[in-house]
């Protein structure tokens, strides 16, 4: 029995450290935050009124768009024409931060098209959320807009097509 105590110990040891290591992995389910907090994008975010983008509301009469972005970079985009019913469309995005400051290229692919542009994200209460994207696939033609170009800065478009959300939660 006085040899089995030193070996129950040993083996305890060794699971007691095997068992630290890998939580350290566990807790790291958050590869594109800090200190496992989410990315400030991620949540669920409302566009209604005068922050619905007017190009929006020029060409599919657009009340309200609500998106959630989740932690594992999918999405669901959900739009509402006036007098319309929701409607939702899934998808993935991913954004790669810029070396500096906080407006971020963001691509996001729908299962019927893919979007590309900017995204910034305004810590207040509540938070808010400015996305200019444009389709780039099918190919319209149209140009995604960088951190170096700003949001409004395409000639054309000017500021119709920014999108402002209002963090729901």
């Amino acid at each position: 029995m006085k040899r089995l105590i030193p070996l129950f110990s040993v083996l305890l040891a060794v699971a007691l450290l095997f068992s630290v290591g890998c939580k350290s992995d566990d807790d790291d389910n958050n590869p594109t935050g800090t200190n496992n907090q989410p990315d400030a994008w991620v949540g669920t975010w409302l566009s209604a009124g005068d922050n619905v983008a007017p190009l929006l509301v020029a060409l599919f009469q657009y009340d309200s768009v609500r998106v959630v972005m989740n932690d594992d970079q999918t999405v669901v985009l959900s739009t509402h024409p006036a007098g319309g019913a929701w409607a939702d469309l899934n998808g993935t995005y991913t954004v790669t931060k810029a070396a500096s400051g906080d407006v971020h290229t963001i691509e996001i692919d729908y299962t019927v098209f893919a979007q590309a542009g900017i995204i910034q994200v305004i810590s207040a209460t509540p938070d808010t959320m400015k996305l200019e994207v444009v389709q780039t696939n099918p190919d319209i033609g149209a140009t995604p807009r960088t951190p170096d170009t700003g949001f409004g800065s395409d000639p054309t478009l000017g500021n119709t097509n920014i999108q402002v959300y209002v963090r729901e939660k």
